[in-house]
């Protein structure tokens, strides 16, 4: 079985949000640094600054994902893997061996419609249903999503016939090989938790400059604070709280959108005869 590395699409007609904490943790970065700095070091532009973020503190859980609006439909078409034709010009019934081993694309298909900019250090995987996980078509039990609105991936599924097909005289039997195709359609969501010390290291060719040190929860709590309130008033896919039990706060970010499966689930071999002109 093959895999196919995902593969970016355009961008759905609704522009999905995915927030970048990346570059709210960078802001705070730079603004504490600023702060701090003695006066030589304010004379530095946030260029000339070499800052690395270290991450090593920070836990990373992700919940089980939620699906709705389950659809399952048969795809229309049968999809046609091979064909042959036995022609017997004998006077005697011939039996012919009919052995083929053809693959069919498995598609898997997200759009995100909220989410979060993937990084090395912060990787989102989609755990599959269960009814597409039980149909065997081919997937892993996990997709990697990454940063973009649309995204695809394929996985090939083998099919095999090894069968014998006893073709009458002065008869031709035509065979062929075909698979049914199912599509399965959900809707997900699913949060991330994050939580812990944030550091930030800063460099000035190549030379240590100073250590930061904050807490997530706090850092990004600060960072949406300074937002404009959302329009329609509905909750933001980014929000804070309190850790339970313990100090410091938690950032909690939501991954929602649609997946759509597509696959074979059934095979079948159609044997026709007709007498040979």
């Amino acid at each position: 079985m093959a895999t196919h590395q995902p593969t970016e699409q355009p961008p759905s007609k609704q522009e999905a949000e995915l927030y970048d904490i990346q570059a709210d943790v960078k802001a705070w970065a730079l603004n504490t640094f600023f702060q701090v700095a003695t006066k030589k070091q304010r004379k530095l532009n946030a260029n000339q600054l070499d800052l690395r973020l270290i991450w090593d503190d920070i836990v990373v859980t992700h919940a089980e994902p939620e699906y709705s609006d389950n659809r399952v439909a048969p795809v229309p078409k049968s999809h046609s893997l091979f064909s042959t034709t036995f022609r017997n010009n004998t006077d005697t019934e011939q039996e012919y061996s009919f052995r083929t081993e053809r693959c069919t694309r498995s598609v898997a298909e997200i759009e995100l419609s909220r989410g979060v900019v993937t990084s090395q250090e912060l990787g989102l995987k989609l755990t599959l249903p269960n009814n597409v996980l039980e149909a065997n078509a081919g997937f892993h039990r996990e997709l990697s999503l990454n940063s973009s609105t649309r995204q695809s991936t394929e996985e090939e599924l083998s099919w095999g016939v090894d069968t014998r097909i006893p073709v009458p005289p002065k008869r031709c039997a035509f065979a062929e090989v075909k698979v049914k195709e199912e599509q399965i359609s959900s809707a997900f969501r699913f949060v991330t938790t994050l939580q812990g010390r944030m550091r930030a290291v800063f460099y000035y060719k190549q030379n240590f400059i100073c250590c930061i040190e904050g807490d997530l929860g706090t850092v990004i709590e600060n960072e949406l604070r300074s937002r404009t309130p959302r329009k329609d008033g509905s909750r933001p896919h980014v929000w804070v709280e309190s850790r339970k039990g313990a100090p410091g706060k938690m950032v909690l970010i939501e991954t929602s959108g649609r997946c759509l499966f597509r696959f074979g689930v059934h095979q079948e071999v159609e044997v026709s005869e007709r007498q040979l002109s």
